[in-house]
């Protein structure tokens, strides 16, 4: 032990452990409980829904969140259509926690990470060996995750939405096998890093994970490493060979490798005792006072948030109305019930449904977002928006024809009887009020200019508000919106 080093819960290993005493044993103890924590947040939110009154979506938790919307809140102090304020709470404490104790979160927090771990061991049993490779081609895909980190904070920064949700494994992951429509590209992913993971070990982690990527530059800097008696090392490169990393731990003494995910199991497979350690400044930790201070860190920012009444999960009470104080279609919501938006706006509830086409069966208590699911009816809740739209402008809400209960309208139909609406995936019926200008500029391939140019705005508008918050106090629509892109594709510019 080097001089003045003080050991704080570190005790020569003894000869032999049971197992659940072990402190890997602990380890995945520590990730099993973070693990059901988020998967019973992600099962309420599946079961009672979102909104104010339902449960948070593991998107409040993650604090990958506070990353996309660091740049919004840093310029406007708000936050992007589907973040919280505890998504920006957890990121901060995960960055100070990372600067202490290096990528601790990785090694010992995140679910998607001990997931992957899992389903490693389970290959290594199915598969009788470890696959997890070396060489050039693994070390260039390690940069990979940077490339995707860039790419998710430039767009999300300058389209002012959360470009990576359609592709984030993680969320299809807590989605519990639901909204496979929604997110067809992200359960694509998931498929992707789960198999690997049963192949190489942590393999998103290790080559996609954006998050990770962010926390392996900060921890570069953090103050707890695994560290190496160089005296007392054999170098037989066991702790190489068995790390899910390959960290090179023979080339330095202090491990700062952003690979290294603090997991400490190179401390217990090490045949020698006390040659590999965790440690900070002149203090030697065991693991299970690292596991302490790590998941004790973590509550006590969560904690000191709570009670200075900061912390936000879910949704504040519903406001129908805009920024001018007038009643705006836009603001209705997927989790509202038919009744509140009947009540909200004084459209009768029997009036909304028909108008809008909803069977009557569908009771005023079912929320926009489960009516299609749970009645097997073609809805969209843009349905609902235009109807009251319409009804708030004074203009007749004409019943639209039933549409064909648990069966999926045919494509085309409506053309054939001459009615206007678009085709789905048409492209301006995609265009919804939550959406930025930058986004929708981004999704259409419609340059921003010609928009505001069509529209009459000034070009200083800024791209990165949902055009609902400022559309209607400049006396536009979101079907104005969806007229000049479809102007602009017919090439009338």
């Amino acid at each position: 032990m080097s001089s003045g080093l003080i050991n704080i819960g570190s005790k020569a290993r003894p000869a032999a452990k049971k197992w659940y005493r072990s402190p890997k044993t602990l380890r995945h103890g520590v990730m099993a409980f973070f693990f059901l924590f988020l998967l019973h947040i992600a099962y309420d939110h599946q079961v009672k829904g979102g909104g104010p009154r339902g449960t948070p979506s593991i998107e409040a938790y993650c604090p990958f969140g506070g990353v996309e919307n660091l740049y919004q809140f840093l310029t406007t102090g708000g936050f992007i259509r589907r973040i919280e304020p505890s998504a920006m709470i957890m990121f901060f404490a995960l960055l100070l926690l990372t600067l202490l104790f290096s990528r601790g979160f990785c090694g010992w927090i995140c679910p998607f990470g001990s997931v992957q771990e899992w389903l490693g061991l389970l290959g290594n049993k199915i598969f009788k060996k470890r696959f997890n490779p070396t060489g050039r081609w693994d070390g260039i895909l390690r940069y990979l995750k940077y490339a995707v980190l860039a790419g998710i904070i430039v767009l999300t920064w300058h389209t002012g939405s959360l470009v990576f949700r359609n592709y984030d494994p993680f969320l299809a992951f807590f989605h519990l096998g639901r909204g496979v429509e929604e997110l067809p590209w992200a359960y694509a992913a998931l498929g992707v890093a789960l198999l690997g993971s049963l192949y190489i070990e942590r393999f998103f982690c290790k080559y996609a994970c954006p998050l990770g990527a962010l926390l392996g530059i900060a921890g570069k800097v953090g103050l707890t490493k695994v560290q190496r008696d160089a005296e007392g090392c054999n170098e037989c490169n066991l702790c190489q060979k068995k790390c899910h990393a390959h960290v090179d731990f023979l080339s330095a003494t202090i491990i700062r490798s952003a690979e290294c995910n603090q997991c400490m199991d190179c401390v217990v497979d090490c045949p020698k005792p006390n040659v590999l350690s965790i440690r900070g400044p002149r203090l030697r930790f065991s693991h299970s006072v690292y596991a302490l201070m790590l998941v004790a860190g973590l509550l006590l920012f969560v904690g000191t948030s709570q009670l200075a009444g900061k912390w936000q999960t879910k949704a504040a009470a519903p406001s129908y109305t805009n920024a001018g104080g007038r009643l705006d279609p836009d603001s209705i919501r997927g989790w509202m019930t038919l009744a509140e938006i009947s009540t909200a706006y004084g459209l009768p509830v029997d009036q909304l449904c028909r108008s809008a086409g909803i069977p009557g069966q569908v009771p005023p208590s079912a929320r926009l977002n489960t009516i299609a699911r749970d009645y097997r009816v073609e809805f969209e809740a843009d349905k609902v928006r235009e109807v009251v739209r319409s009804f708030l402008a004074g203009k007749p809400v004409a019943p639209p024809p039933a549409p064909v209960v648990g069966q999926a309208a045919k494509p085309g139909a409506s053309e054939e009887k001459g009615e206007t609406h678009h085709k789905s995936g048409d492209g301006e019926q995609e265009i919804k009020g939550f959406m930025t200008l930058n986004e929708i500029a981004l999704k259409t391939g419609v340059p921003k200019g010609y928009v505001l140019k069509s529209l009459g705005l000034p070009e200083s508008t800024d791209g990165r508000k949902p055009v609902r918050d400022w559309m209607h106090e400049q006396g536009k629509s979101i079907q104005d919106l969806r007229d000049v892109v479809k102007q602009y594709r017919a090439g009338q510019r």
